[in-house]
């Protein structure tokens, strides 16, 4: 019962996000390896209205020959702005821990897009933000900034894997180093890109995730960390519990949540029923053993034995109450007395 529900879980988990455009880095021509920056434009439809771009073991037979320098942009239509997230990422760094292969993000100029290339007509004014590599898990991220907070000074903190811009273009930068990878180590990387709103409560179809933003709202509770804060408030707080295997990565699902609280929901009642039924059997446990054997009823005449013959003795009781009102009924019983002494031994 337990293997039908986690995998009906799975299905659940793995068809929920059938919703985000998957981009595979080595096989959807995600890559620029020039001037021009591939365009990834997140559709205008609600929901399709997130992104995940990944590796699919490309990186895993790097030989370091040369390095490797990925750009591409992320852009949302309707005027939205974007949230860009690293779910997983095992980057290496040198023995300084100074990053070999690092993720890099900043404000995209605006472009022209031509056949799904984007055309700058000037480097972008913004710099790089800080490299990130490593190995790291959404769901485990730090706050980048703790001293940072919004203007009401009670809104969430960002995490260090996230990146947000307002008018919704992201350019991005994945970098590999010159050095052969070794056996031991592993390069892979996931990033979700969801487009958002603001506001300030739920809107209709869209829900609030954190500093007056929105997401769509079947974004929520699907194992992904679409919103770039601390509280995690799209999956119900920075917890993993069950991870599912999804192609070649681990992703983490907060529906197993459900799954955990349902199992420790059970032994938690199994529990208070075995120490019920101890209670009631301390306390009322020979009531129960009188009703489950007919032998011990009090009055029941098994229980009292029938008097052996060869062993009885003459027991002298006194006459009932109906022998004494006759008086001719008494006589009765004198005729069977024992003749007397006189009679026996006359006196000479």
């Amino acid at each position: 019962m337990s293997s039908l529900t986690h995998a009906l879980l799975v299905v659940l988990c793995l068809g929920r996000t059938m919703a985000y455009i998957e981009k595979i880095l080595e096989n959807d021509s995600v890559c620029s390896l020039n001037f021009f920056s591939t365009n990834l434009n997140l559709s205008g439809r609600e929901d399709q209205s997130a992104m995940v771009i990944k590796d699919n073991q490309y990186f895993q037979k790097w030989s370091g020959k040369h390095e490797f320098n990925c750009k591409f942009t992320v852009t949302s239509s309707l005027g939205l702005g974007v949230f860009a997230v690293i779910q997983h990422l095992s980057f290496r760094r040198n023995a300084q821990g100074q990053c070999i292969d690092y993720i890099q993000f900043r404000h995209a100029d605006k472009t022209i897009s031509v056949l799904d290339l984007n055309i700058k007509f000037k480097p972008s004014s913004d710099s790089w933000s800080e490299k990130i590599c490593g190995k790291l898990n959404a769901f485990e991220a730090n706050v980048d900034n703790e001293s940072y907070q919004g203007s009401d000074g009670n809104d969430d903190k960002e995490i260090k894997n996230s990146f947000i811009d307002h008018k919704g273009m992201i350019e991005v930068k994945i970098f590999l180093g010159n050095k052969t990878i070794e056996s031991s180590e592993e390069l892979k990387f996931e990033i979700v890109f969801t487009a958002f709103q603001e506001c300030k409560y739920d809107n209709g179809h869209w829900k609030s995730c954190g500093r007056k933003t929105c997401i769509f709202k079947d974004f929520f509770n699907d194992g992904k960390l679409n919103c770039p804060y601390k509280s995690c408030k799209d999956e119900n707080g920075c917890r993993q519990d069950i991870s599912v295997l999804n192609s070649n990565y681990m992703s983490t699902t907060t529906l197993g949540t459900k799954v955990v609280a349902a199992t420790v929901a059970c032994l938690v009642t199994m529990i208070l029923v075995f120490i019920a039924f101890l209670w009631i059997f301390r306390h009322c446990g020979p009531a129960f053993c009188c009703m489950g054997n007919p032998n011990s009823h009090p009055h029941s005449s098994e229980m009292q034995p029938v008097p052996r013959l060869d062993t009885m003795g003459v027991v002298a009781t006194a006459p009932p109450d109906f022998m004494v009102a006759s008086g001719t009924e008494v006589r009765t019983a004198d005729k069977d007395l024992p003749p007397s002494y006189e009679s026996l031994f006359p006196s000479k």
